[in-house]
């Protein structure tokens, strides 16, 4: 017959504090039928629950056995009767990955948010810490009415708190990701190439109205491409090479993409841009893939129309399943980052679909939100550990490509 207790000990963390434990529960042949052990900022934290049922010894016995253990480690030792409490066979679970600037009350406004949607913190821990901070909290969303709402309960917590947030699977048998693709402009680079060739061409103010439509939706992609293509007419091939020099990286990327291949990734862009520019982008960040719009050039200069077929939003979404079967992989292990409502259709096929700095629009299609000026924080949302990150953060000077 089971005669379950529940032992909790913190004390400073040093070698040999679990195997003293534990070695005193075994000499009396009490088995240990739940564990889990930490160790937080120098301390260390035990948690089972035994059995003393088949052990013949009783809870006394337990407690003078380990009694030379807690007093040798300083141990803050405590042991009650177990009661089953919230046990749960049927969970369904999913990782909150939270990040931001760091400052006091940030884990209650997350619990508050878990709380008023019925969603269960099963464990919380840092992944980094400074003035800058990410934490990775599973929760059981099994008594969640509505997985909908609440990830647009989170959207909104992001846009209250400025705090970035992401909602993933917690399947251990779920495949790992292979791939990360990101839009271009505003994404992977601070400006929108269209409206710098606006600048040159003298046509900024029109161009620049078309594409805010179009970001945010209210006009269809390729009729805005093709009207503000047409605007460009008489660009010469010197003007588009001069402006690849000029163009800013996003803060982060150029970390963020070193980190990423350093990881395995397959990395690449998908962009409803032009090529003469994501193919430069290429070279200088070592990319797998580029996709783009190409404008057609006569005599060296830009007649005004796109060359071939347009690359819009829903052939974003086509290219991923491209890579997939060329990569040999499920869409379900490719990483789609993106910024306006063009990228929604890419967002939707991708396994893990994380909006930078969104339009309105695509947050009802994303996982996960960043909303701060550094697009790194995306190694937190994949689990990568701080330490990597640091690694390659040597440099945070803004870089021109």
């Amino acid at each position: 017959m089971e005669k379950l207790y529940v032992i909790s000990a913190v004390g400073k963390d040093q070698p040999g504090l679990v195997h003293a434990v534990t070695r005193a529960l075994g000499e009396l042949h009490i088995n240990i039928v739940d564990i889990e052990a930490r160790s937080i900022r120098g301390y260390f934290s035990l948690f089972f629950v035994v059995d003393l049922g088949t052990s013949g010894y009783s809870e006394a016995e337990m407690m003078k056995n380990l009694a030379p253990v807690q007093a040798y480690f300083s141990l803050g030792l405590h042991v009650e009767s177990y009661d089953e409490g919230r046990r749960k066979i049927s969970k369904q679970m999913m990782l909150v990955t939270v990040m931001g600037a760091d400052r006091p009350g940030i884990v209650a406004a997350v619990s508050g948010m878990f709380a008023r949607n019925s969603v269960n913190i099963e464990a919380i821990k840092m992944i980094a810490r400074g003035e800058y901070i990410a934490m990775e909290i599973s929760v059981d969303i099994s008594e969640l009415e509505d997985l909908g709402a609440f990830r647009k309960a989170m959207m909104d917590f992001s846009d209250e708190t400025g705090l970035d947030v992401s909602l993933r699977g917690d399947d251990i048998f779920q495949k790992p990701k292979r791939v990360v693709v990101f839009d271009c402009d505003s994404t992977i680079i601070k400006e929108e190439v269209i409206d710098e060739l606006a600048k040159i061409a003298g046509v900024e103010k029109s161009v620049r109205k078309v594409t805010a439509r179009a970001m945010n939706g209210e006009i269809d992609f390729d009729q805005s491409i093709k009207k503000r293509v047409n605007l460009l007419k008489g660009l010469t091939t010197d003007q588009l090479e001069k402006l690849t020099h000029t163009i800013h990286l996003t803060p982060g990327a150029q970390e963020l993409i070193s980190a990423l291949r350093f990881m395995g990734y397959k990395v690449g862009v998908i962009s409803g841009g032009f090529s003469f520019f994501t193919n430069y982008l290429k070279k200088q960040l070592n990319l797998d893939y580029v996709f783009a719009n190409e404008l057609e050039i006569e005599s060296g200069k830009t007649t005004g129309r796109i060359k071939g077929g347009i690359l819009g939003a829903e052939s974003k979404a086509e290219i991923i399943n491209q890579i997939a079967e060329k990569e040999n992989i499920s869409v379900d292990q490719i990483v789609a980052v993106g910024d306006g409502a063009n990228d929604r259709f890419m967002l939707q096929k991708a396994g893990l679909a994380i909006a930078f700095n969104p339009k309105e629009v695509l947050k009802e299609f994303s996982d996960g939100i960043i909303t701060s000026d550094d697009i790194s924080g995306l190694l937190y949302f994949l689990g990568a550990p701080d330490s990597l990150l640091k690694k390659f953060k040597n440099n945070r000077k803004e870089k021109v490509l």
